[in-house]
C-alpha cells in the first residue's frame, strides 16, 4: 500500500515549513499574513499528491472536527442552492467541510437538525432561520456552538446576521413602478410573512405606495400550498377592493408560480398587469417579457458570514458584535415593469 501522504510531504513539494501549511489548511492564512499566491500553491499541491487529512486524529488533537452545518429554509429554492454552493466553495477553501440541512420552515424540523449537527460536533453554524424569536438560537451560540445567521435576523440585540437590503429593496421596486404610472399594487407575501426578510420586503414596497397616497394590497400564500393559492388569489382579482395593475412577487417562487398562472389567464406582462420581484434568477433574463428583479448579493454574503463565523470559531481576541450586517442589493430593470408610452 502507498505511503500516506502527510503535511511533511506537502511542505517540501512547496518549499514552505510544515507549520506554514498547517495555518493555511486549518484557514489561518490571512491571520498570519500568509499571502495568496502561496495558498494557492498548498492547495495545488493539496490535490495534486492526493492529501487527505486524518480527521479522526486532528480532532482529537485540535478539539476540531473541520465541519460547519448550514441551515436553510428550502434547498430547492434557486436562493439557497446558489447560497450553498456559494458557501460550500467558500469553507472548502479555507479546509472545512460543509453539512447542508433544509428545514422546510418547519421550526421543530430546524431545532431538530441543529441539534443533530451539534451531536455532530460541528464547528459552528450558519442558519437561515424559520423561528419567531432567537432565544433557542441565543442558547445555541452562548452554550459553545459559534452561530451567525444569514439572509434573516432575529432582532438587531440578539444574534449577528448578515443579511440583504430587503426593505430598501422593496422600496426600490415600488418607486420603479410608481415611476412608470402603476398605482394600484398586489403583494403576494408568505404564510412566513414574520421571517424578517418577507416582512421587511414588504414594508418598504407598502411604505412607498401608501406614502402616495396609493392602495396597495398585500395576500399570503401558503408555503406549502404556494402554487394553488397563487392560482386562486390571480383568479380572484377582480374581487380585490381595488383592481391591481401591478403586482409585487415576494421571492422568486412566488414569481414563477405567479408566471405560470398569468400565462394560462392569458394575462398579458407588462400590457395588462406589470410583474416585479424580489429575486433575480438566470431565467428572468431571457424570457419574454423579460422580469424585472432584485439581485441579492449572495457571494457576499457568504463572505461576510463565514468571516465572522471564523473569528468565533477561531476564538480569537477579536470581538464579533452582535447585530445585523446589512448589504446592498440591486435593481434589474426589466421589460415586465416597462409601461408602453
Amino acid at each position: 500500500m502507498a505511503n500516506r501522504v502527510t503535511l511533511d510531504h506537502i511542505a517540501r513539494h512547496v518549499g514552505v515549513s510544515k507549520t506554514l501549511v498547517s495555518l493555511v489548511l486549518n484557514g489561518k492564512a490571512q491571520h498570519y499574513g500568509i499571502s495568496k499566491q502561496t495558498c494557492n500553491k498548498v492547495f495545488a499541491a493539496v490535490k495534486e499528491l492526493n492529501y487527505r487529512p486524518n480527521q479522526t486524529a486532528r480532532s482529537l488533537r485540535t478539539g476540531k472536527t473541520g465541519t460547519i452545518g448550514l441551515v436553510v429554509s428550502d434547498i430547492s429554492n434557486t436562493f439557497y442552492a446558489h447560497l450553498a454552493r456559494q458557501f460550500e466553495d467558500l469553507a472548502a477553501a479555507h479546509g472545512y467541510s460543509v453539512i447542508i440541512c433544509s428545514t422546510d420552515e418547519d421550526v421543530e424540523k430546524e431545532q431538530r437538525l441543529i441539534t443533530m449537527l451539534r451531536n455532530r460536533q460541528v464547528d459552528g453554524l450558519v442558519v437561515s432561520s424559520s423561528q419567531s424569536d432567537a432565544e433557542w438560537l441565543m442558547a445555541i451560540n452562548d452554550g459553545g456552538t459559534p452561530l451567525v445567521l444569514i439572509d434573516r435576523h432575529l432582532g438587531a440585540n440578539t444574534l449577528t446576521a448578515v443579511v440583504a437590503a430587503n426593505r430598501n429593496g422593496g422600496a426600490m421596486l415600488a418607486n420603479h413602478l410608481f415611476e412608470q404610472g402603476y398605482r394600484h399594487s398586489l403583494v403576494i407575501g408568505l404564510s412566513t410573512n414574520h421571517i424578517s426578510s418577507v416582512a421587511e420586503r414588504i414594508e418598504g414596497f407598502v411604505e412607498v405606495f401608501k406614502g402616495k397616497g396609493q392602495p396597495c394590497e398585500v395576500r399570503e400564500v401558503g408555503f406549502n400550498t404556494l402554487q394553488p393559492d397563487v392560482v386562486s388569489l390571480l383568479a380572484n382579482l377582480k374581487r380585490l377592493p381595488h383592481k391591481p395593475d401591478c403586482l409585487f412577487a415576494v421571492n422568486n417562487n412566488v414569481a414563477t408560480a405567479a408566471l405560470q398562472s398569468l400565462a394560462a389567464m392569458r394575462v398579458k406582462i407588462p400590457n395588462e398587469l406589470g410583474l416585479v420581484c424580489f429575486d433575480d434568477l438566470p431565467y428572468f433574463s431571457i424570457i419574454d417579457p423579460t422580469i424585472t428583479a432584485v439581485e441579492q448579493p449572495i457571494a457576499a454574503m457568504c463572505s461576510k458570514a463565514f468571516e465572522l463565523l471564523q473569528t468565533k470559531m477561531d476564538g480569537s481576541n477579536v470581538e464579533v458584535g452582535q447585530g445585523v450586517f446589512e448589504l446592498p442589493v440591486k435593481l434589474k430593470v426589466r421589460r415586465s415593469s416597462l409601461k408602453k408610452s
